[in-house]
C-alpha cells in the first residue's frame, strides 16, 4: 500500500505534516460539534441561533480545507480523519454558549501552538497559513466574547434567551 502522506516536494518537514493533518481533524471534529450544537437550538426551538451554528459548523469545513489546500500544494495527500462522536446533549442555549466559547479557547492554542513552531523552524510559507488561522479566531473570540457578554448583562431566562435568539437573525445569513 502506498504512503499517502508521501512528500512529493520535499519541501514540507513530517512534523508539518503531521500538524497540518491534526489541523484537518480538529477543524472537522468543531464542524461535528456545531453541527451537534445547531441541531439541538433548533430542536429546541432556537431557530436562529440554529441557523447560526449550523453557519459555524460549515466555516469549520473550510477552515479544513486551508490546510489541505497547503499540504495538496506540497504533493501531500491529506488523510480524511477518524472523527469523535461528539455528544449531543446540552443543559440549555447558556450552555452551548460557554462550550463553545471554551472550544474556541482550545483551538487558538492548538493554532498558536502551529505558528510557534512555524517561527521555530523559520517557515515564512507555514506562518502565513498559521496567520490566516490566527486571524480568524480573533473573530471567533468576537463573536463568542459578545455572546458570553450578554449572557453576563441580560441573564439566561427564557425570555432573555429568547430576545437573544431573535437578535441573531441577522448573523446566521
Amino acid at each position: 500500500m502506498p504512503n499517502k502522506n508521501k512528500n512529493k516536494s520535499n519541501m514540507i518537514s513530517k512534523k508539518t505534516i503531521d500538524l497540518l493533518q491534526f489541523r484537518i481533524q480538529e477543524e472537522e471534529q468543531s464542524s461535528r460539534i456545531y453541527l451537534s450544537m445547531s441541531q439541538w437550538l433548533e430542536n429546541e426551538g432556537y431557530i436562529n441561533s440554529a441557523k447560526l451554528w449550523k453557519k459555524y459548523s460549515d466555516e469549520e469545513n473550510i477552515h479544513a480545507g486551508w490546510a489541505r489546500k497547503y499540504l495538496l500544494s506540497f504533493g501531500v495527500l491529506p488523510n480524511t480523519p477518524m472523527l469523535k462522536k461528539v455528544n449531543g446533549s446540552y443543559k440549555g442555549f447558556p450552555d452551548i454558549i460557554r462550550k463553545s466559547f471554551k472550544h474556541e479557547i482550545e483551538i487558538t492554542k492548538q493554532i498558536q501552538e502551529l505558528a510557534n513552531y512555524a517561527l521555530k523552524i523559520k517557515d515564512n510559507m507555514l506562518y502565513a497559513l498559521s496567520e490566516k488561522y490566527l486571524n480568524e479566531q480573533v473573530e471567533e473570540h468576537d463573536k463568542m466574547q459578545n455572546l458570553m457578554d450578554q449572557l453576563k448583562s441580560f441573564g439566561t431566562n427564557k425570555t432573555a434567551m429568547r430576545l437573544l435568539d431573535s437578535s441573531l437573525k441577522n448573523n446566521s445569513k
